[in-house]
């Protein structure tokens, strides 16, 4: 029976993507068949410098209407944008002319990577596996500085890769134009006579607030699903062997009183990777001793009275290849944020990692020796001192067509005498053109060091979508069991069900009339909880309204009812949030908002409810297209009646000189009223392709520290530099 069932969903998928193919658009003078792009082959290699004199550039460009798609959809961009493929036997080659009919406001900076989505950008999402899983979306700014993002299936963006490829822009009277280049041994591929890819254009015009694509991006169709046929003939994967060295210094030092310091607390790091492409599509990984690359991992966020620990994002070169193949479905916005955290590997000695697709199918292995649980404590003895934690993460994807899939993981954590083993199942079928349903399942099996028994405990998750351009509906429903345990993953809560639901309308002013006004979106969000460890249950309702404006504004409202239960009681809230930001000129934008309501104060044995408000305001300076500065206030306090609970403000500041886009130096300055310290962080970077890179920082700690009898008494006195460290990191990568 349960065979019967297995193939009945088989077929029920299969059927599903059969009847919801959408067949390729024309391809303008690339196309020799309908449908299929055919980029030449380049003769001699284009200089990538932002000028479009290459020969290989004076054939006929690609001139399709760019259709927007935020934030409304199916609007022709107002500016024109031509577009020119080759590729030779090393490269595939990109040329983009953006007209603009007032090139006097277009927007852009030289900046560090990734920090251009504010500028105006040119980019394209490329399918290289052809398998509409996993795609490469690579971005510039006129000055080709850029930004990559790795697409999943799954629904995830990634921006924590970075890819090496090479890009160049320019200004021109006509609007600016952007070169690319993107190695073969960069992205994975299938090699063969005809090796079929999918290919998506798109553009960003800032002051419009409009972003626009070639082919169209229907709502609620999946991007892997518009992607253009492009074919290119006679590809074959070029040896990709890649080492990485690094090296990291840094020496940290306190204040033992007003005249002296402690001896520096010095650390060296010497560690390397190695790479090697089996195949076009299948890659090892092995690292020893992994930089960790914190320098710009960790982002200002605020920690006064939080009920859960914050997330941050991986940045370690080694644990980012392979990302998309290592993702899991579960809820968004749920309590299992991610199923595959790998900074939960805090301190790896060793690693080696498997990824790769063959056929429909992508697998990926990873393993690593974690010496953070048997490093020596301060305070007692560690019983376990010397041990290492050993990691298996295993990660099967299978495509059913489309940008459907089904999925497996497993998922072991070894300990001492203790471990944690996962094991679960993940689908996602897009069926009847706007519908999706995207489900998983999960079990656990764990035993702490010293137990006697395994606890074992399930968890589960089901959403369903419907989105098109006037409505939007969203439905799921997550259950994490009592002993669920996953030490691979970032999970903030065990012991619940909830269920929610999601409706939003949109609307679309008419443009002839409201040009300064885009989109309306309201929308209702329910939520419903039980705790199974109190029995206890928990309600959120939220109405909203969003408004879409040019110059990339953005305003929204929101009003949130709830009750949440902490620590065997439950508590009624209610909010209301206000925010939004715009981009007023080039060199000038701002956002702000405020929340007023109650919120529950958890730090304490008997908790309770007050009176909240909390506010931000900020602003980014421009003066030239090097120069960033940045400010922002964030101000919060609870009070309970007339008494005080909290009261903080912090100011935070950002100043980015940008030289070129290799080198650039940056001051942070941030000032916590109700921890009374002072944060600066100093950093100069040079970073010339991924991997290639040199940081030089300083770091220093103000406290307001008073010297009286030969000690320290905090919170009183002047603000005095009580914590000081250098930091120094290089690395080379190597590509052979």
């Amino acid at each position: 029976m349960k065979k019967r069932v297995f193939y009945l969903g088989i077929a029920v998928a299969l059927f599903f993507s059969l009847t919801s193919l959408r067949f390729p658009l024309h391809g303008g003078s690339y196309s020799s068949d309908p449908g299929i792009l055919n980029p030449p082959f380049a003769g001699s290699s284009p200089t990538i410098d932002g000028n479009l004199d290459d020969k290989i550039w004076q054939n006929l460009p690609l001139q399709e209407e760019f259709i927007t798609y935020d934030p409304a959809y199916g609007e022709v961009l107002p500016q024109k944008t031509e577009v020119w493929m080759a590729y030779d036997n090393k490269n595939l080659y990109f040329a983009f002319k953006c007209y603009d009919s007032e090139p006097g406001k277009i927007k852009t900076s030289i900046t560090r990577r990734d920090n251009i989505f504010s500028d105006d950008w040119v980019g394209l999402s490329l399918d290289a596996m052809g398998n509409k899983q996993t795609a490469y979306d690579l971005f510039c700014n006129p000055n080709g500085i850029q930004a990559d993002v790795l697409r999943s299936a799954l629904g995830s963006n990634d921006v924590s890769p970075d890819f090496v490829w090479v890009s160049a822009g320019q200004l021109t009277e006509e609007g600016y134009q952007v070169e690319m280049s993107i190695p073969l041994r960069t992205i994975r591929f299938k090699s063969g006579k005809e090796v079929q890819m999918g290919i998506l254009f798109w553009r960003r015009v800032s002051r419009l607030g409009m972003s626009g694509s070639w082919p169209d991006l229907e709502p609620g169709q999946g991007i892997f699903n518009m992607h253009q046929t492009i074919v290119y003939e006679n590809l074959k994967s070029p040896l990709n062997l890649e080492i990485l060295p690094s090296f990291t210094w840094g020496s940290g030092s306190n204040r033992l009183s007003p005249q002296e310091w402690s001896e520096s607390d010095t650390f060296r790091e010497i560690g390397v990777g190695f790479k090697y492409g089996i195949s076009s599509s299948i890659t090892a990984d092995i690292t020893l001793n992994p930089d960790f690359s914190q320098v710009e991992s960790d982002v200002f966020q605020v920690e006064v009275n939080r009920r859960y620990p914050i997330f941050y994002s991986e940045k370690r070169p080694f644990f980012m290849e392979g990302t998309d193949i290592f993702n899991f479905f579960t809820l968004p916005y749920g309590y299992i944020q991610t199923a595959v955290h790998t900074r939960q590997i805090v301190d790896p000695l060793w690693g080696a990692k498997l990824t790769g697709t063959v056929g429909r199918t992508a697998l990926g292995l990873l393993a690593a020796g974690d010496e953070w649980p048997g490093l020596e404590w301060d305070s007692e003895t560690n019983p376990y001192e010397g041990k290492k934690a050993y990691f298996t993460i295993a990660r099967g994807k299978q495509s059913l067509g489309r940008d459907n899939y089904m999925g497996a993981i497993y998922s072991g954590r070894e300990f001492a005498t203790g471990f944690n083993r996962v094991g679960g199942l993940d689908l996602s079928l897009r069926f009847l053109m706007n519908h999706q349903i995207q489900a998983s399942y999960m079990q656990s099996f764990s035993k702490r060091p010293g137990e006697e028994s395994t606890r074992h405990s399930p968890t589960y998750h089901l959403v369903y979508s419907y989105i098109t351009k006037p409505l939007g509906i969203m439905a799921g429903f997550e259950h994490i069991g009592k002993d669920f345990q996953m030490d691979s993953g970032f999970v903030r809560r065990t012991g619940i069900a909830e269920g929610w639901l999601w409706i939003g309308p949109s609307f679309y002013p008419n443009p002839e009339k409201m040009a300064w006004l885009k989109r309306i979106d309201p929308h209702l969000t329910f939520q419903y909880l039980h705790d199974y460890f109190t029995g206890m249950d928990d309600s959120y309702f939220r109405a909203a309204v969003d408004f879409s404006f040019t110059k990339q504004g953005s305003l929204s409202a929101r009003f949130v009812s709830q009750k949440e239960s902490w620590k065997g009681e439950t508590f009624p809230l209610s909010s209301i949030n206000i925010e939004g930001k715009i981009q007023w000129t080039k060199w000038f934008q701002m956002g702000g908002g405020f929340t007023v309501g109650e919120q529950i104060y958890y730090p304490v044995q008997s908790p309770f409810k007050g009176d909240y408000f909390g506010a931000g305001f900020g602003f980014t300076l421009q003066p030239n297209s090097k120069l960033s500065l940045t400010l922002s206030l964030h101000h919060s306090h609870l009070k309970r009646e007339t008494e005080e609970i909290y009261n903080v403000n912090i100011i935070y500041s950002r100043t980015t000189y940008q030289l070129n886009k290799y080198f650039f130096a940056r001051a942070i300055v941030q000032y916590d009223s109700y921890e009374k310290n002072l944060l600066t962080d100093i950093l100069a970077s040079f970073t010339f392709i991924p991997g290639t890179v040199i940081h030089l920082g300083y770091g220093g700690f103000y406290e307001k520290q008073d010297w009286q009898s030969e000690h320290w008494v905090p919170g009183h006195g002047n603000l005095r530099n009580m914590k000081r460290s250098f930091f120094f990191k290089a690395s080379y990568l190597w590509r052979f």
